[in-house]
This record gives C-alpha cells, sequence and structure tokens, in this order.
C-alpha cells in the first residue's frame, strides 16, 4: 500500500473509531452492514476477482465496522433490474450493468466498443478515471441516474463462441448466425457483420444454446466457464477484439451519502484498489478458460490478415453508427467517444 493511500486508510479509520464512540453506553457499537447484491451464479469469475476480495479488504481495513449480506445470482432482482434496485435503496450496493439500462446508461457503451483501448489494463484504468472525479461518465451517467460506482470493471476483450456445428474458418462463414449480444454497441457490430443480434443476458445463454435459439454468443471464455457453456461450444474465436461489457457495483446517492463519512472513504478506496488490481487477475482467468475449452475440443478460429483488415474497417463504422445514433436522439455519443479516447490516452 502507497503511503498516500496508507494515510487515507489511517484517517478513515480514525474517523469511523471516532463515530463509533458516539454510541450510548446503553448501545452496542454500530456497524454498517451492506446488502451487496449481482445477477453472477455463486461462485463466477466477477465474485472470484471482485466481489469476494472487495468484501475480505472491507472487512479487514474496517477492523468489522463495515459488514455485507452478498446475494448472488439474482436472488433480490434480475440483472436488467440492478439500476432500479440500486436507485431505490432495495439493495445498498448492485451490479449495475448499463447495457441492460442502455435507456438510461447509452454512454458507457463507448468502452465496449471494439478496438475502443488498445490494452486492456490501460481500458480498466480509464474507465475508473472517467467514471469519478467529475469525468465524462461520472457527470454524464451515473450522477443523472443518481447512482455512485464503487467498484468499476470490464471482461476481457470479448469472442464469439459458437454452439453451432456449421463450420467456421472466416468472416463469411459467420454470416447469418444468430448471436446473443448485450445490446447497445454490440448489435451495431454485428449487424455490420452481417449476424443476427438477439439481446440475452449471460444466465439466458445456457438455454439458448441447447434448444438452438442462438447459434453463438458474444462473450469471454471465463463467462462461458462461469455459466457452464464450455460443454455446448464447437469453435469459438480467439486473439480477437469484440468489444467487451462495462459494468458497476453501484450504490444510489441518497444511501451513499447517508454513510459516515469515514464509511464512504474505506469504500471508495478500497473499490478503487479492487478495480485497478482485477485487470491482471481476469486476464489470468481468462487463459485459464481458454485452456479449458480447448481440452473439451473446441476449435479455435484464427481469421486472416484480410478478415481482421476488414473487421478494423468494421469496427471503425460500427463506432461512427453508434455515435452518430446517440447524437440524433440528442445525447453526446461523439462527445463519449472523444472523452473515452482522450481518458485512455491518460492511462497509457
Amino acid at each position: 500500500m502507497t503511503q498516500s493511500r496508507a494515510l487515507v486508510v489511517f484517517c478513515a479509520l480514525a474517523a469511523l473509531a471516532a463515530w463509533s464512540s458516539g454510541a450510548t453506553a446503553q448501545t452496542a457499537t454500530p456497524t454498517v452492514t451492506l446488502r451487496i447484491a449481482d445477477s453472477f451464479p455463486s461462485g463466477h469469475v466477477f465474485h472470484q476477482v471482485l466481489t469476494w476480495p472487495f468484501i475480505q479488504e472491507v472487512e479487514k481495513v474496517s477492523g468489522g465496522k463495515i459488514k455485507f449480506q452478498h446475494f448472488p445470482g439474482e436472488q433480490l432482482g434480475k440483472a436488467k433490474d440492478m439500476l432500479m434496485l440500486a436507485q431505490s435503496g432495495v439493495v445498498d450496493i448492485g451490479s449495475v450493468m448499463p447495457d441492460y439500462a442502455s435507456d438510461k446508461m447509452p454512454l458507457s457503451a463507448a468502452f465496449e466498443l471494439p478496438g475502443a483501448f488498445p490494452d486492456y489494463c490501460q481500458g480498466v484504468r480509464a474507465f475508473w478515471s472517467i467514471s469519478h472525479d467529475s469525468g465524462f461518465l461520472a457527470k454524464n451517467e451515473f450522477e443523472p441516474n443518481k447512482v455512485v460506482p464503487i467498484i468499476t470493471f470490464m471482461l476481457p476483450t470479448y469472442q464469439i463462441i459458437i454452439g453451432s456445428s456449421k463450420t467456421i474458418n472466416s468472416l463469411d462463414d459467420m454470416a447469418g448466425l444468430k448471436v446473443r449480444s448485450a445490446g447497445g454497441a454490440m448489435d451495431f457490430m454485428l449487424h455490420d457483420l452481417n449476424m443476427v443480434p438477439l439481446r440475452m443476458t449471460p444466465p439466458e445463454v445456457y438455454e439458448g444454446l441447447s434448444r438452438g435459439t442462438i447459434d453463438a454468443a458474444v462473450l469471454p471464455y471465463n463467462s462461458a466457464k462461469s455459466y457452464s457453456l464450455i460443454p455446448l461450444l464447437k469453435s469459438g474465436t480467439v486473439g480477437e477484439n469484440f468489444g467487451t461489457v462495462v459494468s458497476a457495483y453501484a450504490m444510489s446517492e441518497k444511501e451513499w451519502q447517508q454513510l459516515p463519512d469515514s464509511v464512504r472513504s474505506i469504500l471508495m478506496d478500497v473499490g478503487h484498489k479492487i478495480s485497478i488490481e482485477a485487470c491482471t487477475k481476469f486476464v489470468a482467468a481468462e487463459d485459464e478458460a481458454l485452456a479449458e475449452a480447448k481440452e473439451h475440443g473446441v476449435k479455435q478460429i484464427k481469421f486472416s490478415a484480410a478478415d481482421n483488415k476488414m473487421l478494423n474497417t468494421m469496427f471503425s463504422r460500427a463506432a461512427q453508427d453508434w455515435a452518430s445514433s446517440l447524437d440524433k436522439r440528442g445525447r453526446p455519443g461523439s462527445a463519449a467517444l472523444a472523452a473515452v479516447k482522450e481518458a485512455v490516452d491518460e492511462s497509457k
């Protein structure tokens, strides 16, 4: 821990101790217990890399004064409803995925566009910076929705994982595939690649592939492993950049302001630490899941140089189409692209 970070934590603990000492002799030393909820199945890579380390670190740093009740697997609500559940205080901290609330949070998808950042960990740092301290997404996405991001994260760049037995050797071979999409920027990309995007959440993908409702999904391999999809797969791309999905564990602004300053300091300090450290852990988890896919006989698809050149052209066009569509709706899509580029450049 750096000297400055240690000072922040020390001051927060001192303030927390002072706050706790204010209880009357008849009242037990108060603690803060927060309900943290998400849509991910128990043991998901998100829990291993983000949720559990965050909970353990906060409880340790606070000396047990901040505790959590964790509700995974949509126990308190569906993934698409997490923003509303966090806003209303039904959950104290919810895993808000902007793609599932794209009508209210469309601008975060600028980070999800293919090629939005050249290096994954660079993108992770940029997403945190732009979501806090009056950054573009802080002012234009989180504040208008009255939520405060405590942890921000994104998955390693997505691949197209395929359950169809169709032989895939090139981009042309993928035309017509029905592909699970998270919506937003991902829809534009799949349309440009002549595929058919079908919106669904990751928990719904297993049934979709099993029943043939979809032929494929845009997901990283570690998500495929977490949702038990690998045995259903026949092939999948490797080494490509089909975008990603960003998300945040967030609390309502009202609930946040009601917490003691000391508690807010600890939550945000640990949230920043866990968010930035997550990138290397996600990369390791992705490598492990890809190795498991290989063991199950999942064929690796590697595109030719010509196909990759075509992909880059399509990705650029998809980004401009995405931005233009928001601009026409009175939302700052082009400004979001520019802000993301600036944040990525500053996060080198």
